[in-house]
C-alpha cells in the first residue's frame, strides 16, 4: 500500500467517527458538519483487454459550512479516495491489459467558498465550489465518478428580475476526476457563463451562454449557446405528460487549433405518475468529418448511456435515439426505485451504426442516511471505434 493510498484511507475512515459524533450533537448556531462517504465496486469487462478490470474504492467528504452572519457563510470540504482493490487502470496507475476507470487515489481541498447574500434575492459564492448549471449537461460536477469535479469560481444568482432568474458564473481552474496529478487533471483559463431561466405557459424556459478558452487544453476551447425547454401537464388522474427540448450553437474559441461550427439537438416526450415514468427521447450531436460538438465541462455519464463507451463526440458526430423509464417497488418498508434505459447510436446523419446499450439499476435508501444501489451496463458495438463492454456497479453510501 503506497503513503497516498494510506493517507486516503486514514482519511476516509477517521471521517467516520467525527461524523457519527456530529450526529448527537445540537446544533444551535444554524453551523454544520459536513459528512459523506461512498464504497464502490466498478467491474468492467471491454473488448480488447486480456482481462477485466475490478476497482473497489472508498470516497469520503468531510467539511464544515459556518452559520450565516451579515450575510456571509463559510464553508471548507476536503475529500479523499482510498483504492482497495487496484485491478483496473486508474488515471495516473494504468495497469496493463485491464480497461480503465477513472476513479485513482487522491486526497484534495474540495471546496473553500465564501456565500454572501447581502443583497435582496441574490446570492455570490467566490471560491472553490460545485458547480451544477440546468441538467449539468453543459457545466455540472460529474457527481457520478468517486473525485468530483469542482471549480475555482465567483457564481452569482439572483431573482430580483422576477420572473427571470439569472445565472453569472466565472471560472479560471477545474480541478477534473482525473485528480490533480494527471497531466489533464486541472484546466487553467477563462471560463464565462450567462444564464437566464423563467417559467412560461409551456414550460420552463433557459438560455444560456458559456464561452471557454482554456491555457493546457485549447483543443477544449469553444464557445455555446443554447435554450433548454422543460415542461409537464396534467392529462389524467395523477398521470401527466412530460416534454423536454434543447437546442445549442457551438464554435471554436481562443486559440482552438481547429475551426469550426456545430450544432447540438434534443428532445424527449414521456408520461409519468408518482410511482413511475416512460419516456421516448432523441439526442443529436454535430460533426464535421474534423471535429465533434463537446461538452467538455458537462457531466456525461447518464446522457449517452451508462456505459461511457461513447464518452466524446467523435468526428462523425451521434445520434442517439432512447427509451427511459422508472419505477417506485415498494419493499421492507421503503421504496426500490428501478430504472431501465435502452439505446440506439449512430452517427450524426444516421448513415451507420456505432452500437446499442441497454442499462438497468436498483436503487434503495436504507434510512435517512444511508442507501444501496445496483447498477448494469450492456454495450454492444458496431464499429471500430467502439467495442463492446460490460459493467456493472454496487455502492453503498452514507449521507449526514
Amino acid at each position: 500500500m503506497t503513503m497516498r493510498r494510506a493517507a486516503a484511507l486514514a482519511f476516509a475512515l477517521a471521517a467516520v467517527p467525527a461524523a457519527v459524533a456530529a450526529q448527537t450533537a445540537v446544533d444551535d448556531t444554524g453551523a454544520r458538519i459536513l459528512f459523506e462517504t461512498r464504497l464502490r465496486s466498478e467491474t468492467v469487462d471491454q473488448q480488447g483487454f486480456v482481462d477485466q478490470a475490478h476497482a473497489l474504492t472508498l470516497r469520503a467528504r468531510l467539511g464544515w459550512r459556518s452559520s450565516t452572519m451579515h450575510g456571509l457563510q463559510l464553508l471548507v470540504e476536503g475529500e479523499g479516495v482510498a483504492v482497495l482493490d487496484d485491478r483496473y487502470s486508474a488515471p495516473v496507475d494504468p495497469v496493463p491489459g485491464r480497461p480503465a476507470v477513472a476513479d485513482g487515489e487522491t486526497l484534495e481541498l474540495n471546496r473553500a467558498q465564501v456565500r454572501w447574500t447581502g443583497l435582496p434575492d441574490t446570492e455570490v459564492v467566490a471560491g472553490r465550489q460545485r458547480l451544477v448549471v440546468g441538467n449539468s449537461r453543459f457545466v455540472g460536477n460529474v457527481g457520478w465518478r468517486q473525485n468530483e469535479q469542482t471549480f475555482d469560481a465567483v457564481r452569482m444568482t439572483t431573482t430580483a428580475l422576477k420572473p427571470v432568474t439569472l445565472t453569472w458564473v466565472f471560472a479560471d481552474r477545474v480541478q477534473r476526476p482525473l485528480g490533480h496529478e494527471h497531466a489533464q487533471g486541472v484546466w487553467r483559463g477563462g471560463i464565462h457563463l450567462l444564464q437566464a431561466a423563467a417559467d412560461t405557459p409551456v414550460g420552463r424556459l433557459s438560455a444560456f451562454g458559456l464561452a471557454i478558452d482554456l491555457d493546457n487544453a485549447p483543443a477544449q476551447s469553444s464557445t455555446t449557446i443554447g435554450a433548454r425547454l422543460t415542461g409537464s401537464r396534467p392529462v389524467a388522474d395523477e398521470l401527466s405528460l412530460t416534454w423536454a427540448g434543447e437546442y445549442a450553437v457551438q464554435s471554436d474559441n481562443g486559440s482552438n487549433p481547429n475551426d469550426y461550427a456545430l450544432n447540438f439537438q434534443a428532445a424527449a416526450v414521456g408520461l409519468q405518475t408518482s410511482r413511475w415514468s416512460a419516456g421516448l427521447g432523441y439526442e443529436r450531436f454535430d460533426g464535421d468529418g474534423l471535429s465533434g460538438f463537446q461538452t467538455p465541462l458537462g457531466t456525461g455519464h447518464g446522457f449517452l448511456g451508462w456505459s461511457d463507451v461513447i464518452t466524446t463526440t467523435p468526428a462523425f458526430g451521434i445520434r442517439d435515439l432512447f427509451l427511459r423509464g422508472h419505477l417506485g417497488v415498494p419493499a421492507w418498508g421503503r421504496t426500490v426505485r428501478l430504472t431501465a434505459e435502452a439505446h440506439v447510436f449512430q452517427d450524426a446523419d444516421g448513415a451507420f451504426d456505432l452500437g446499442q446499450e441497454l442499462d438497468l439499476s436498483a436503487a434503495l435508501p436504507i434510512d435517512r442516511h444511508w442507501s444501496v444501489e445496483l447498477k448494469a451496463a450492456h454495450f454492444v458495438g458496431s464499429h471500430p471505434a467502439f467495442g463492446d463492454a460490460d459493467k456493472a456497479w454496487m455502492s453503498l453510501e452514507y449521507r449526514y
